[in-house]
């Protein structure tokens, strides 16, 4: 059996439900799971997506009460991506092969370019673009340094002990280091990745184009087609990654990008025209009203990681280590 999953609590399930259809549609038999980071306080009928959920709080987390505590929204969700995988991984014995998608993203053939690559290697990642950036628009290549050559989006795994001691090593990373701090050199789960083809064994960086196609790789890649089939490069795309994409914005390709606009990139109107009226359908908006349980504490926490910035930046050394022992010493 063949698994694929996403993450993500409530207000993204319209992203989620849209990524569900489109692998229903091209890989029917793969197996989807939405890990819902959240509770269903407020009892929205979630079964319109037609799949198994699986609830954060059901999968075996150490250290899970700390990492609610002091992880944010962002930082808690793409922390527990490596114990989603374990946890399918016992409880699905049969599961051989499991691969990660974000909730936005869009499938559009079938998954056997990668099945076959998990035939050979374990752990599988793409780069966020494989040519190099010359003008000066975003993002730029800076911004692969800060943020990770390898997009977190999606990952692809095979069951081996080789997997097993990725995941235990990552998990222990994002237990208490999947921190969303730039000026500290962290990037949540996606910088950690970074040393996975150092530490372990049989790991492929995919450059296939029709693989995690998004805005930050136009650059090097030309779409063509429509109505569900389309070719990147001349070769079929398998996925594409509407990061930063909101329906509220249907002009803009992506928060945070200048290269592009839908003016001179006209081969990839139809596929955003295609997904902004899916997640309309699978209700956008109604769900994206709806406040994450975990999101609680939000302003607690970012007002937490502000005095500890603030201290971190302007105390001696010598006054840091005094602080540290007496909030030891009290808590």
């Amino acid at each position: 059996m063949n698994i694929a999953f996403t993450l993500c609590s409530i207000n993204y399930l319209a992203q989620a439900k849209t990524l569900h259809n489109s692998l229903k549609l091209s890989n029917p038999d793969w197996k989807f799971i939405i890990g819902l980071v959240d509770k269903n306080e407020h009892n929205v009928d979630l079964s319109f997506l037609d799949c198994e959920i699986i609830e954060v709080g059901d999968v075996p987390i150490d250290g899970f009460e700390k990492m609610i505590n002091s992880y944010s929204i962002v930082e808690f969700v793409t922390a527990v991506k490596p114990f989603y995988f374990t946890h399918f991984f016992k409880k699905y014995e049969n599961a051989d092969k499991i691969i990660y998608f974000d909730p936005d993203i869009m499938v559009f053939a079938p998954l056997t370019n990668l099945e076959q690559k998990l035939d050979e290697y374990d752990i599988v990642l793409t780069p966020h673009f494989t040519q190099p950036i010359t003008d000066k628009h975003l993002p730029t290549e800076k911004h692969v340094f800060n943020t990770g050559v390898f997009n977190l989006g999606f990952l692809a795994v095979k069951r081996s002990e080789n997997t097993f001691k990725m995941l235990t090593w990552w998990e222990n990373k994002l237990r208490t280091e999947c921190i969303l701090d730039l000026t500290r050199g962290y990037f949540v789960d996606q910088l950690w990745m970074g040393l996975v083809p150092a530490y372990f064994d049989k790991v492929l960086i995919d450059k296939y184009p029709g693989h995690n196609m998004a805005h930050w790789n136009l650059h090097e890649r030309t779409l063509k087609g429509t109505d569900n089939k389309y070719t990147v490069n001349d070769l079929p795309l398998v996925f594409f990654h509407f990061s930063h994409y909101s329906p509220s914005k249907p002009d803009e390709i992506a928060a945070y990008h200048t290269r592009f606009s839908f003016e001179n990139r006209p081969d990839i109107k139809d596929i955003f025209e295609k997904y902004r009226n899916d997640l309309l359908t699978n209700r956008y908006y109604e769900l994206k009203k709806v406040p994450c349980y975990y999101m609680r504490n939000e302003k607690k926490k970012k007002f937490k990681k502000s005095v500890e910035s603030f201290i971190r930046k302007n105390l001696p050394l010598k006054a840091k280590m005094m602080l540290s022992r007496l909030l030891k010493k009290y808590s």
